[in-house]
């Protein structure tokens, strides 16, 4: 569902954009003021890599129609609301300038549609049905039907993106297949969300903070260095064996958009200004490499490792550290006039 560039008016970029930027500092401010402490870095950059690769997958839902996960659910779910918002931005920003997936324009309204929407949004609604359903069972559950909403909900907000750019006589008609297509996506994005979630609990159920009693929430630096390696290698698994393998069938925005004419496809490729990045199509051409396929497994590897170290080294960055204040105590006065000072060290955040 990555909108790309030229599609939008100006107007909708602009306000998408703000309520982009807005949300994500939002996000941030709450990321660090979480309680017990905001996700570790190398949870975050695992996490933001195996989206990625995930995305690269796109599976068949209708004739002529494939779609692929979002991913917003499934990270808000292991990082919270505003860590899931956090990785979907690292996600979205390399797709745009390594990949062109994504115009770099429609960053803000792509952000707004998957990041804020997906993982916000979708969050509440998991949120809402894990109060109903305790342990595991309401993971696995409220994890699943959140992410059916938040694709169906993301799906309605890139129809009003689309229609408010001076297709408003095509609302209806493009909220229709939007919602309609985007439902059958909805179901896949349900399945792997369960699948993933459902292989965390039995492997690692402390990487679900609600589950959470030891583990990586009490500093053990040991397990998230290896949880971290384990599931960047998944992530790499996934990008270079299951990417190649990707269906080619235009995804559910494209083909709602072709067919409505919104959207302008020229080949089965949307035809827009071509966009300069370095992998286009996720397609890495390197000597001695003929074969697609081991161009797309390529370029996976890269943008996992490259997603892995963005997301990693920028929620390291933006982590409030506690500072040491050196505080005096009141002088006390011995026998001979000397005098003592007792100085203690307090954390502030």
């Amino acid at each position: 569902m990555h909108l790309p560039d030229a599609v939008l008016s100006g107007p909708v970029t602009l306000a998408a954009g703000a309520f982009a930027l807005g949300g994500l500092g939002y996000a941030l401010r709450r990321w660090n003021s979480a309680p017990g402490g905001p996700p570790s870095p190398v949870v975050m950059g695992m996490t933001a890599a195996f989206v990625f690769a995930a995305q690269m997958v796109n599976f068949p839902v209708l004739p002529g129609v494939s779609g692929h996960l979002l991913g917003g659910v499934l990270a808000a779910v292991m990082l919270g609301p505003w860590g899931g918002a956090f990785v979907l931005a690292a996600v979205l920003m390399v797709q745009a300038l390594l990949f062109a997936d994504g115009g770099v324009t429609a960053l803000g309204a792509n952000y707004l549609n998957m990041g804020m929407i997906g993982a916000g949004v979708g969050y509440l609604v998991y949120a809402s049905l894990r109060r109903r359903i305790a342990g595991p069972r309401g993971v696995i559950v409220g994890a699943m039907a959140a992410a059916w909403v938040s694709v169906l909900l993301s799906a309605g907000a890139c129809a009003l993106e689309l229609t408010a750019s001076g297709n408003w006589q095509s609302f209806l008609p493009v909220l229709g297949w939007m919602l309609l297509v985007h439902a059958a996506i909805g179901v896949g994005e349900a399945l792997i969300t369960g699948v993933v979630l459902q292989t965390v609990l039995r492997v690692r159920p402390d990487l679900i903070p609600e589950l959470d009693s030891t583990g990586l929430a009490s500093g053990n630096h040991a397990a998230i260095r290896q949880t971290g390696l384990a599931g960047l290698a998944v992530a790499l698994s996934v990008a270079m064996f299951l990417g190649p393998l990707a269906w080619d069938w235009p995804d559910g925005l494209e083909w709602v958009g072709s067919r409505v004419g919104v959207i302008e496809e020229t080949d089965g490729e949307q035809a827009l200004s071509q966009p300069v990045a370095p992998m286009p199509d996720y397609q890495l051409r390197l000597p001695g490499i003929d074969s697609l396929k081991m161009a797309t497994a390529a370029a996976g590897a890269v943008g996992t490792l490259v997603v892995f170290a963005a997301a990693s080294v920028m929620a390291r960055s933006l982590e409030r550290r506690p500072r040491l204040v050196v505080a005096a105590a009141p002088a006390v006065g011995n026998g001979s006039g000397a005098s003592t000072i007792e100085a203690g060290a307090h954390a502030i955040d």
